[in-house]
């Protein structure tokens, strides 16, 4: 996720975060770390949260799935310029939330949905 406000608004409508939710997250790490050659960085701001980092660029980010029974994934995230706007789109056109919007700090606000033939994806708000 860019730092940069301007930088990455210019990119509304494109994927901007790619984020693996695993259900084995030392067991992840290990792949792809070794696979890719991603180095890690925890994000901070209290939670457990890893950054995947391919050099000094931010790659994308990794983290245990919140909830039991769901599989590993990777979510892609599209940056939207109105994160709630967008979800109460998604409802109209029959998407699903599967998770609310929400505030991560320093970062901005996310909502993850799944579009009516349950695909699903993230939408993404720079700070």
């Amino acid at each position: 996720m860019s730092k940069k406000k301007d930088d990455c608004m210019s990119r509304a409508g494109q994927f901007g975060w790619n984020e693996l939710v695993t259900t084995n997250k030392k067991a992840a790490t290990k792949f792809y770390t070794s696979l890719i050659g991603w180095k890690t960085k925890p994000f901070g701001h209290g939670s457990d949260y890893t950054l995947l980092m391919a050099g000094k660029e931010m790659a994308g980010g990794l983290m245990q799935c919140p909830k039991k029974g769901n599989p590993a994934q990777w979510i892609c995230y599209v940056v939207v310029k109105n994160v709630d706007a967008t979800v109460m789109k998604a409802l109209k056109l029959k998407g699903k939330i599967c998770v609310p919007p929400m505030d991560i700090p320093d970062v901005g606000r996310i909502a993850v949905l799944q579009d009516p033939q349950g695909a699903a994806f993230g939408v993404f708000q720079p700070k």
